[in-house]
């Protein structure tokens, strides 16, 4: 056991007086060139949109253009068959700065008729009945109201007034007969049975044909506008017309009544007036 550790000893120690080894090792490498144009760091578009999505920026429904209402005196069409202008919008009354507008009249929420300009809008816009094609949109019976629309930069105001329901309106025609229009609802109470209001109506038309004078041998024409022109009801309404148009024109023979549907949708009655008719010749 001992001769072992003895010899253990010496190995040990010439283990230790051995030279140690060592050696540099350099990696060298060419001169490095101009630095290398590298993107900042940036996400993925992916990533942007995922970030974005899960965000609530943006989201729900637009701010609101602010909206002031207006009243609209109704005093002028509250008599029999009132011309044209049926709404009529001043922008002397705006005091707000705009650069674009828009002028528009709606029938609920449908636009009928609409102007718009750029810049302030100087002169009066009003409504005589018509539709955007030039033909007649307004219906006796329907309530109409404008809105006028300015606007700056990315910003918005709205002027709309409150509705106003035409009872009864005239209008001149394309071909010069006026219409007199008048709401279903003015003239029938219930049924077909006619309203204690009906008579001031029939009264007006029959004072404008006796106002017109000589016709040159055109016939006024009257036309119930009905929804459903082959009911019954309309046509017992029809003839109850008829005898209350002979009596308020003080004729033997009550006048032809049409019944007819309306592209419109007008549940009313129309009396069409010709267009009085001088002489063809002038007398020098």
């Amino acid at each position: 056991m001992i001769a072992a550790l003895l010899t253990l000893s010496a190995a040990l120690a010439r283990a230790d007086d051995a030279p140690i080894i060592s050696q540099d090792i350099t990696v060298k490498s060419k001169a490095a060139g101009p630095a290398l144009a590298v993107p900042a760091p940036a996400a993925a578009p992916a990533v942007v949109d995922e970030v974005l999505d899960s965000l609530s920026l943006g989201r729900g429904d637009a701010p609101q253009a602010p909206v002031t209402r207006v009243s609209v005196d109704e005093s002028r069409l509250a008599g029999e068959f009132p011309p044209p202008p049926f709404l009529d919008f001043s922008p002397a009354r705006v005091a707000a700065r705009y650069d674009a507008w828009t002028f528009e009249v709606l029938d609920g929420e449908r636009a009928v008729w609409r102007r718009e300009g750029s810049g302030p809008a100087r002169e009066r816009l009003s409504w005589d009945g018509a539709g955007r094609d030039g033909r007649l949109a307004a219906a006796a019976g329907r309530a109409y109201r404008y809105r006028f629309t300015g606007r700056r930069g990315g910003g918005s105001f709205v002027v709309e007034s409150d509705p106003v329901t035409l009872r009864s309106f005239s209008r001149r025609e394309y071909l010069g007969d006026t219409r007199l229009e008048v709401a279903a609802s003015e003239l029938f109470d219930d049924g077909a049975r006619l309203s204690s209001r009906a008579g001031r109506y029939l009264r007006a038309i029959a004072a404008r044909l006796e106002a017109d004078g000589a016709s040159g041998g055109d016939a006024p024409r009257f036309v119930l506008r009905s929804p459903r022109p082959r009911s019954p009801l309309a046509q017992a309404r029809a003839r109850a017309l008829a005898a209350a148009l002979a009596a308020a024109l003080k004729s033997s023979s009550p006048p032809s009544v049409e019944v007819a549907s309306d592209p419109r949708g007008a549940d009313a009655f129309d009396a069409f007036l010709p267009v009085p008719r001088g002489p063809t010749l002038r007398n020098k």
